[in-house]
């Protein structure tokens, strides 16, 4: 489930990076794509698959992985980033208790990837908190599957 969940969020935003290119925030996919609906879709059922196998990796703080579904699902449900508060919200409560989840598993490596894109975001090299979002998303797989 993990893996079709992975597969899902990739597809949709390489797809949208093919077509539309890379913008500030992965949220923005929802309002430069031909259909909007897709984001909401994608977000959804990728959460949705995901929470199974986070649920059953475990771990001492199980309840950042169920937190951190249930964000995704916010954000899911409020598309509206530039005007409704509950999609940065579920955002929020997504990474951080995704993350959350994610360190208390492998917590040294984990750190080192913050550390790394906190460097990138001081060089202002170019969309910091996409590749943050896509980071983030790849660390709670990689957790998830491995």
């Amino acid at each position: 489930m993990a893996i079709a969940s992975a597969i899902i969020l990739s597809a949709y935003l390489i797809i949208m990076a093919l077509s539309y290119g890379v913008k500030k925030y992965v949220s923005d996919n929802y309002y430069i794509g031909k259909w909007p609906w897709a984001f909401s879709t994608a977000i959804a059922v990728s959460g949705g698959l995901l929470l199974p196998p986070m649920l059953d990796k475990g771990g001492s703080v199980q309840f950042l992985a169920l937190f951190a579904v249930f964000g995704l699902m916010m954000v899911a449900i409020s598309p509206h980033y530039k005007v409704e508060r509950m999609h940065s919200v579920g955002a929020i409560i997504a990474l951080v208790c995704g993350m959350g989840w994610a360190l208390s598993f492998h917590p040294i490596p984990i750190i080192g990837i913050i550390a790394l894109w906190c460097i990138y975001y001081i060089l202002k090299l170019p969309r910091p908190y996409y590749i943050g979002e896509v980071t983030a998303f790849a660390i709670i797989y990689v957790t998830t599957i491995l």
